[in-house]
């Protein structure tokens, strides 16, 4: 019994040298990485890049310029079901522990240990954010302890909704949509707020990996993500065994758009951006999330958008077919395996998509564009000036451009026209002649094939073709073909912001008196 005694008392001492050691390790631990943290009291001004909108009439949105694609959210406006499923899927404890989990510890010291390597461990939400706002993602045990460190700092400084708050708003979700709002909008086209069940549950599980579980790049391990954090919310009671596994059962159908976002005006965004930029800096543009108003019509934008593409390739089919420059089989594709990007979004009526020519026999051109079959006859060619014959211009492989004119109720057959990419350019400005507003721009066929607007570059003048609706509105005011006018220098006040406006002659000289009809002659 003594010697037992002796052993325990030995044992005891021994314990408690090692609990010495370990408490001296973790003093001189902290000790030593305590004064090398950031400041976490920079949470209490914190405001990240966010979005600046362009909106126009009516605030409909003309485009966005940002670095980081974000839309902060008061922690009230992030709807229950999100926060839940972020907390089944990412950290269950979060409002029960002090920003570790002792729990999760183990188990990565566990799971290391095993690996023989730093194989990452369960981090908690204030762990994460600790990371991504002021470390980076290495793995090394120094930037695990200061992560730590600093989790337990801004758990002592803000309230968890606070924490949770900062969580959804800066995590990156994938194709550069930064906070739940904005990962909201790419992968579902909807606002956070009115996201199903399913849909927060895809956005909650996508934070463990963001763009590797991307339903646009990975559809299977979104999936898995998904009915993943369905499955932990049932497991933590918030929603019932039913709801998740009907949930389960439901596909994932994206509404959003993973890249940039599109505009209906490209040509007076770009005017807008070079306009911001040079008054207000690069970074306001791009990080303060300002909101510019202007007075473009979206409705009549893109009704000039139709109206100079449509113009454009008139005047071009006058010049006759060319032979396609684009062949896929010569590509090394197949005709029947190439696929377009096009192809993956609806394609209707009055539509003009790529197609691709599978043969070419006496019925015309066998095309298809997606899943649509189509084909161009000869009596479909009556638009060109200078009918090609399709047998001399077009040959299989060849990746032309239809115009969609009827799609069949089962939607495998369209009928379709022969078009091609106008090599002629453009361009349209309307202007509210009462204020100087800019209602809708067009600088050219495509921004994307040239970005110079020869709405505001090209400084090219009308010409001739302006004289009718001159003469015309001078008889509506009066004036007769004798009517005696004064030719000389004169200035117009051309509104708010702009240079006074100037006509002159084009030898530059100023003849004195003159009629209307001697001005036209």
């Amino acid at each position: 019994m003594k010697i037992s005694l002796r052993y325990a008392r030995h044992a005891g001492v021994a314990a408690l040298f090692v609990a010495a050691a370990l408490l001296g390790t973790l003093s001189g631990v902290l000790f030593a990485y305590s004064d090398d943290l950031p400041a976490v009291s920079a949470l209490d001004d914190y405001s990240p890049n966010t979005i600046t909108r362009v909106l126009g009439k009516d605030d409909q949105l003309v485009g966005e310029f940002a670095v980081e694609r974000r839309v902060v959210l008061h922690y009230n406006d992030i709807p229950e079901r999100l926060r839940q499923a972020i907390l089944s899927a990412e950290d269950a404890d979060f409002f029960s522990h002090f920003g570790l989990s002792p729990t999760g510890i183990m188990r990565t010291v566990v799971k290391n240990a095993l690996a023989g390597r730093k194989a990452g461990g369960a981090s908690t939400l204030t762990q994460q954010l600790a990371r991504k706002l002021f470390l980076t993602d290495e793995k090394s045990w120094e930037r695990k302890v200061k992560e730590q460190l600093l989790a337990l700092q801004i758990e002592k400084r803000y309230t968890k909704q606070e924490i949770f708050t900062f969580y959804a708003n800066q995590m990156y979700f994938g194709h550069g949509a930064y906070g739940v709002e904005a990962a909201s909008q790419i992968y579902f086209g909807k606002r956070a707020k009115d996201l199903a069940l399913e849909d927060a549950a895809l956005i909650a599980g996508i934070l463990q990996g963001n763009a590797r579980q991307s339903p646009y790049l990975n559809p299977d391990a979104a999936l898995r993500r998904r009915n993943y954090a369905l499955g932990r919310m049932a497991d933590e009671g918030y929603i019932s065994r039913a709801d998740a596994d009907a949930a389960i059962k439901t596909p994932i159908v994206t509404r959003g758009d993973p890249g940039q976002t599109p505009t209906l005006a490209p040509y007076f965004l770009e005017e807008v951006r070079k306009y911001l930029e040079a008054r207000y800096g690069a970074k306001a543009l791009y990080e303060s999330g300002l909101t510019v108003r202007t007075a473009l019509d979206v409705r009549l934008q893109a009704a000039a958008n139709d109206a100079v593409d449509r113009g454009l390739r008139r005047v071009d089919k006058r010049r006759g077919f060319r032979r396609q420059r684009r062949n896929v089989v010569a590509e090394g594709s197949t005709v029947a395996g190439f696929k377009h990007d096009r192809w993956a979004r609806r394609m209707a009526a009055g539509d003009i998509v790529p197609a691709v020519v599978e043969r070419v026999d006496d019925a015309g051109a066998h095309v298809h564009f997606g899943a649509i079959g189509a084909v161009v006859t000869k009596a479909s060619l009556e638009r060109w000036p200078r009918k090609p014959s399709l047998k001399d211009v077009l040959k299989p492989g060849d990746l032309i451009e239809v115009e969609i004119t009827a799609v069949d109720a089962g939607g495998q057959f369209a009928t379709v026209v022969l078009e091609q990419t106008p090599l002629v350019e453009g361009a349209l400005v309307a202007i509210d002649n009462h204020t100087g507003q800019v209602l809708s721009m067009v600088g050219g066929y495509s921004f994307a094939r040239s970005k110079f607007n020869r709405a505001t570059q090209a400084f090219r003048q009308m010409g001739s073709p302006v004289k009718p609706l001159l003469y015309t509105a001078a008889i509506d005011r009066g004036l007769t073909p004798t009517t005696i006018l004064v030719d000389e220098p004169t200035t117009f006040d051309a509104g708010a912001g702009q240079p006074p406006y100037q006509p002159g002659n084009y030898d530059r000289k100023f003849q004195g008196t003159m009629t209307p009809r001697h001005a036209l002659e």
